[in-house]
């Protein structure tokens, strides 16, 4: 047997629709009897595009037909005044002759000169109540922008930094000063990017031990390189092998060393070959030591050999 809905949808989405527009809300609709609750609503609204739409263009209709959301300067002088006097927002909203609830919320969006105030009054009673002056409320500061910029490029995880930091504006204010300015706000995404790497190369130098640095030593100076090292269960991969080359001196030193004795290791190899067959048999010789010359020759471009090139390229 097919579901057949208790509602008559399409007289009840009629009448939804006239309600908003005439001014009333959705809870307030969805309180009155016989009508359904607001998530059957929001169903309704998913699946039916035109439903959805008329609701939308009632609701538009009905904001406009609210007089008590239009401005009123001189409503808003005097609520700022009792605000300044101590009452509290809470307090004063709805009562006669101020503005509702849904009134102020409109009034700082679309005001810009009523919301820098009230947001003036809201950091003054802050630092009252709080006995600090944090820069909850601030006004942009290039200086301190640069700050948290070239904090943040060095490393510095920006909650962090703004949390730990009383001189600094908290997160709201910045996020503020990332709308108004975004010019500020692209050098700050690139600082961040940045920042990212300086904690990744950090946290990738932590890893090179000493005792991990002489046994990649001691691997490599008995005839390993350090692709094949990367397929040992203890060692780390190939790219960081070659990273920590690049970026850790210390490191760079040991592992060139060990290259160093490899490519003498192998050579004292092939001398010996020579001088266990003797001078009259070179074809012997010849023929024991091309793998050790073919190793050598496998070895011969030690890490970092690009970067070096580029480098010497560049003088």
């Amino acid at each position: 047997m097919p579901f057949t809905s208790p509602y008559d949808r399409p007289r009840l989405k009629s009448e939804i629709v006239a309600r908003v527009a005439a001014g009333e809300t959705l809870a307030a609709i969805c309180a009155g009897p016989g009508m359904p609750v607001k998530e059957s609503i929001q169903v309704w609204r998913r699946v039916d595009p035109a439903f959805r739409a008329a609701l939308a263009a009632a609701r538009g209709q009905a904001m406009s037909l609210r007089p008590a959301q239009v401005f009123d300067a001189d409503v808003a002088a005097a609520f700022v005044a009792r605000v300044e006097r101590g009452e509290r927002i809470a307090d004063l909203l709805a009562k006669p002759g101020m503005p509702s609830q849904r009134a102020y919320a409109h009034w700082r969006r679309t005001h810009p000169g009523f919301a820098a105030e009230m947001r003036r009054l809201l950091g003054v009673r802050y630092r009252r109540r709080t006995g600090f002056g944090h820069g909850r409320w601030r006004a942009w500061d290039e200086a301190v922008a640069d700050r948290i910029t070239l904090s943040v490029m060095r490393g510095a995880v920006l909650r962090k930094l703004l949390a730990t930091d009383r001189a600094l504006p908290c997160l709201a204010v910045v996020e503020r000063w990332r709308r108004e300015h975004p010019d500020w706000d692209g050098a700050l995404r690139m600082a961040m990017r940045t920042g990212r790497l300086v904690r990744e190369r950090s946290w990738s130098l932590e890893r090179v031990t000493p005792e991990l640095t002489q046994a990649i030593g001691d691997r490599i100076v008995a005839g390993a390189s350090l692709r094949s090292l990367a397929t040992e269960p203890w060692a780390p991969c190939a790219g960081t092998l070659y990273k920590w080359v690049a970026i850790s001196p210390e490191f760079a030193r040991e592992v060139a060393a060990a290259c160093f004795w490899r490519e003498d290791m192998l050579r004292d190899r092939m001398m010996d070959i020579c001088q266990r067959n003797g001078r009259f048999a070179l074809a012997r010789t010849r023929v024991e030591a091309a793998p050790q010359q073919l190793r050598v020759n496998q070895l011969a471009k030690r890490p970092g050999w690009k970067r070096r090139r580029e480098a010497a390229a560049e003088r």
